[in-house]
């Protein structure tokens, strides 16, 4: 989906300090409780890029993280086989996305994906939609030929689940079906979060667990029993959906009714990688990319080729509940025969294989967000500040699922709140 708008990384000068701040939980005791200007919940991409802008603009920052590292659902494993991979997100959409200066600030290496680069007819929706109308809908109302919908499906949610007036507000219908290349970080997609997170103050493992609105900002109780006091004039969330529905963090008083109605509307999908290694190479020579069209319950992709092979198998929506359903092996077996049934062949044991559940994941609770039918105008909804001093960030506010996205939408924020204050 396409982004917000670019920021570029401030450079020079004695901005990017050296040696990230990764402190241990215990750093904090409810003795001090020291006072910053922000403090941010999430060390996501939104949340790395917000506190980056306003550190670098003078601020006081800290940033809660709940994992034992940062990044979110921008995952990198390092250790699975030779070459870095993505769990999680894995790809830079295009050769405009915002995060290419992130590559160049960190001197990662990348490539482009042969094949998976989208195409397709353009769509005429001159006629809105009607509001609570859902996009397939819109499309046969409106004439549209099935054979010409945009791809949807293969990154999120089928048509029938999503709002029509956000994806024409948006200009989505085209989106998936435009022509853009894709490419992949070789040294691992972490690289692009060192230059956000140089110098911050990172406290890892420590989730917050109740956000306290005081008269003189926001009191967080955090770590894993909550023992830990931090106190800020504002504070940035930068929480999955998933874990905002599941109320996972307290809000004292209750958030407004607007914000709770605005994440009750807004729902996450569900996608699942398995990545497999082969002993020799198993896809044939030309795309790495293989099931890229509407339908495919997979899409495959290739990591790394030489004298072993790392491939992808991805699904989501309701090919990936229904995998998320049986066990890990049951999982792992589907994707080798269907990749065996694209390849016309029978395929070897894999040597190793690895999967992350985002759906179980208790930091994230699903993958990705899709904007349902009447719910155009939660995101904004989320998007306003409460009391002045609670400000949502990332997807949720956005309808935006791409690390661009959120790496843009953490400088739009604290943009807006340097300008106000």
């Amino acid at each position: 989906m396409p982004g917000i708008s670019r920021r570029t990384l401030m450079r020079g000068g004695g901005v990017l300090l050296g040696g990230g701040a990764l402190l241990p939980a215990a750093a904090c005791s409810r003795l001090s409780a020291p006072t910053w200007d922000v403090v941010v919940i999430g060390a996501g991409i939104t949340g790395l890029s917000a506190a980056r802008n306003l550190v670098d603009h003078g601020w006081s920052v800290v940033v809660l993280e709940a994992r034992d590292r940062i990044g979110g659902q921008l995952h990198t494993d390092h250790s699975f086989t030779s070459v870095p991979v993505e769990l999680g997100a894995g790809l830079i959409h295009g050769r405009d996305a915002y995060t290419w200066e992130l590559v160049e600030e960190s001197g990662a290496d990348t490539a482009r994906v042969r094949g998976g680069s989208g195409g397709g007819t353009r769509i005429d929706t001159d006629s809105p939609p009607l509001d609570v109308e859902d996009a397939a809908a819109y499309l046969r109302r409106t004439g549209v030929p099935e054979s010409d919908w945009p791809p949807v499906s293969i990154d999120n949610e089928p048509l029938d689940r999503w709002s029509a007036t956000w994806m024409h507000r948006h200009d989505l219908f085209d989106w998936w079906a435009a022509s853009r290349a894709n490419y992949r970080v070789v040294d691992g997609y972490d690289r692009v979060l060192e230059p956000l997170a140089d110098g911050l103050d990172l406290r890892l493992s420590t989730p917050v667990r109740e956000v306290r609105r005081i008269r003189s900002g926001v009191e967080l109780a955090a770590g894993p029993d909550g023992e830990e006091v931090f106190r800020a004039d504002h504070c940035v969330l930068a929480l999955p959906l998933g874990v905002l529905k599941a109320e996972d963090v307290r809000f004292d008083p209750p958030l407004p009714t607007s914000h709770r109605d605005a994440i009750r509307a807004l729902d996450t999908t569900d996608a699942l990688k398995l990545v497999y290694e082969f002993d020799r190479p198993v896809l044939p020579d030309g795309p790495d990319a293989l099931g890229w069209e509407p339908g495919a319950d997979f899409v495959f992709w290739r990591l790394s080729s030489g004298a072993s092979e790392v491939v992808v198998a991805w699904a989501s929506g309701p090919s990936a509940r229904d995998l998320l359903a049986r066990e890990e092996d049951e999982r792992f077996a589907i994707g080798l025969a269907a990749l065996s049934d694209v390849l016309g062949e029978d395929l070897p044991d894999p040597v190793a294989r690895t999967t992350h559940d985002w759906a179980a994941d208790r930091y994230s609770r699903g993958a990705y967000l899709y904007v349902p039918p009447g719910a155009h105008d939660a995101p904004a909804a989320l998007a306003a500040p409460v009391d002045g001093v609670l400000h949502f960030a990332g997807e949720p506010t956005t309808g935006e699922n791409t690390v661009e996205g959120g790496y843009a939408n953490g400088y739009d924020l604290t943009d807006q709140l340097i300008a106000e204050l």
